[in-house]
């Protein structure tokens, strides 16, 4: 079969087009199904249509729509075209080509999408367009799939799994994921990634990724998931979340609630600390400030060993500093000297150990005597401070 093909509205209980040459004119489709009803299966294996691309919107297949090895060019408008298409079946497509982009926005399928080994270049920078679309098994883009324009599942619905396995993004490309439900997403083991995955608002129960396939920007606010795979430990899980453009805190959150369900505490508390050390650099310079204090003293309260520590230090160079130069008594009648006792006197302000009355620092120790009591009083504030911080937030 050559030339074009109209069945604009038709019925019929099977379709076959298998190794038909289709041409269309200067704006026309050169296979145009608008409506189109069949039965059972649209068979398209080896087709080949050169301008003009195909349109099916709002056609409905009961069976199986299958593309292997076609190769649809389209410089007018989209390659495929099938808006509100609506599938019994599933769409399998191994081996095509297509010039113009897929439209299959509010598309229904009954089964999976596979466009395996496939070349899918783009109509208006979108390689795969499907907005709202529900899937009822799988979208698979993988086996040395090039994809060389954006993918667009916004609001989609795919209750199997969205593959991306072994696939070439070309150029700054975007998969956008924004407020779609997955079952699960497989981002790895890519040629090279997209430029951008926006995964914003989406709700997906398992994630599976590597670190040498995420791409270079990923917006995850208010993503919502189950489970990561594999389960890396916190510091190598914290550039995915970095590599959004803005701070907002619910993915660490969502990262950190993740980690206490497996039962790995102290990676939610480095998830927990990483956010407050991203979100103080949006602060003004003296919050700014007090926030590299709680940090290096207890961590914002997630490390909170850091301050006994900190303790240790200031009371052992108090004590030697006062053992080489011991202050003296404030009365004849006093209890004896001791550095170490005095140094805890000093420096923690809610014990009285009777040191620091019997005694009166002399020359410099007097400034080393104003500083102990001054760090001490900063230590025991940022202490408080970060751990009431702790107990009223996750």
């Amino acid at each position: 079969m050559t030339g074009g093909l109209n069945l604009w509205g038709a019925q019929a209980f099977t379709l076959e087009l298998t190794q038909a040459r289709l041409s269309g004119k200067e704006g026309r489709p050169a296979f145009r199904g608008d409506g189109l009803h069949l039965v059972q299966d649209l068979l398209c294996t080896d087709l080949l249509v050169d301008g003009g691309g195909i349109r099916l919107f709002g056609a409905t297949i009961g069976g199986q729509c299958w593309l292997a090895r076609a190769d649809i060019r389209s410089t007018t408008g989209w390659a495929v075209s099938a808006p509100t298409l609506n599938v019994g079946g599933g769409i399998y497509a191994d081996g095509l080509t297509v010039e113009g982009g897929v439209n299959l926005f509010a598309a229904v399928v009954g089964e999976s999408i596979e466009l395996t080994a496939s070349t899918l270049l783009p109509y208006h920078q979108y390689a795969l367009r499907a907005p709202g679309a529900r899937v009822e098994a799988n979208v698979t883009l993988d086996n040395a799939t090039r994809v060389a324009g954006n993918i667009d599942l916004t609001r989609a619905e795919i209750k199997g799994t969205f593959s991306l396995i072994e696939t070439t993004f070309v150029e700054e490309t975007t998969v956008e994921l924004h407020h779609t439900a997955l079952g699960a997403l497989h981002l790895e083991s890519l040629t090279a990634p997209p430029a951008t995955l926006d995964l914003s608002a989406a709700s997906i129960v398992a994630i599976t990724d590597a670190a040498d396939s995420w791409p270079a920007h990923i917006a995850l606010t208010a993503l919502t998931y189950q489970a990561l795979h594999p389960v890396m430990p916190a510091a190598h899980r914290l550039p995915w979340l970095q590599r959004g453009t803005d701070y907002h805190p619910q993915p660490y959150e969502q990262l950190a609630a993740y980690y206490r369900q497996l039962g790995h505490d102290d990676d939610a508390r480095t998830v927990l600390l990483a956010r407050h050390r991203q979100q103080q650099r949006s602060l003004p310079r003296p919050a700014r400030l007090w926030g590299y204090i709680e940090d290096a003293t207890v961590g914002y309260g997630y490390r909170p060993g850091r301050a006994l520590i900190w303790l240790l230090a200031l009371v052992a160079t108090a004590a030697i500093a006062f053992s080489a130069a011991p202050p003296r008594p404030a009365q004849s009648h006093g209890p004896s000297f001791q550095p170490v006792v005095f140094a805890l006197d000093l420096i923690l302000p809610v014990l009285d150990l009777g040191q620091e009355k019997a005694f009166i620092p002399v020359d410099s120790t007097a400034w080393i005597a104003w500083l102990s009591s001054l760090s001490g009083w900063l230590l025991g504030t940022t202490v408080i401070t970060s751990l009431t911080r702790r107990l009223t937030r996750p």
